[in-house]
């Protein structure tokens, strides 16, 4: 019975309180705030460049669709069913099972194809970008994320870092043309993102504590530490920033 009540507040309790169950419009006290901000807002500025048939690979819950459902004619969430079981038992959503090195679609069929969070997570991801080249029309459009600055994540599954640089590299190498580079945040959300995640790893070794008499306290410190992200923001340093937003065509 505790148990079932200690996952109730994970699962139930802590998305309600930190808008996780609402996303991608989460709240302040989500450890998560900033980077989601930024992902949000670089989302928003794509929108006008999305158009036709959209495949978003590593959808996850496809926290995206209602947004974007009004600017594309069709819209197919891609992900793998051996690493989200979860997700595709209990998800409204109807998934394509498929590994992004080897996509069920035919050549030059998909007009946006939406990559964000995911590249960093693929063990080949070269591999991935061929296939990913692939299936898109002439002068498709990419929409790619990646984290640079970024603690690791959705462990054991978490394999690569990209820089600005190495970004720009293998769109010349791929002949993607970059339409927009966006820097997700800068030093304040880089210390912050890092440092959150920090204190949730701790508190989470022991979670029925962290889920009982530490919640209050580490949602007061996320949103504490949040707002001084925000602040040290204002300095925009770009070779401090923990995640890149590019909007790409293929040529």
């Amino acid at each position: 019975m505790f148990h079932r009540f200690i996952d109730y507040i994970s699962y139930k309790v802590i998305p309600f309180l930190t808008g996780e169950d609402k996303a991608p419009y989460i709240y302040i006290s989500n450890m998560g705030y900033l980077n989601h901000k930024h992902l949000y807002n670089s989302f928003i500025k794509s929108l006008p460049y999305l158009k036709g048939i959209c495949a978003d690979i590593g959808s996850g819950n496809a926290i995206y669709k209602k947004i974007l459902l009004p600017y594309v004619d069709e819209y197919i969430a891609v992900d793998k069913s051996d690493i989200h079981k979860h997700m595709f038992s209990t998800s409204k959503e109807k998934f394509v099972d498929a590994d992004i090195k080897n996509l069920p679609f035919d050549d030059n069929s998909v007009d946006t194809l939406i990559l964000t969070q995911v590249l960093e997570h693929i063990d080949e991801p070269f591999k991935a970008l061929v296939e990913i080249k692939r299936v898109m029309k002439k002068d498709a459009t990419l929409i790619l994320s990646v984290p640079f600055i970024y603690q690791a994540h959705a462990t054991p599954y978490d394999y690569f870092r990209f820089s600005e640089y190495g970004l720009r590299k293998i769109c010349k190498d791929y002949s993607f043309e970059i339409l927009e580079f966006h820097y997700q945040g800068y030093i304040g959300t880089t210390l912050v993102s890092i440092l959150n995640g920090f204190i949730w790893e701790q508190a989470s070794k022991n979670k029925p504590l962290r889920n009982t008499i530490l919640l209050p306290f580490l949602l007061v410190v996320f949103t504490c530490n949040n707002l001084i992200g925000l602040f040290l923001d204002i300095f925009k340093n770009k070779n401090f920033s923990p995640n890149f937003w590019l909007i790409i065509k293929n040529r």
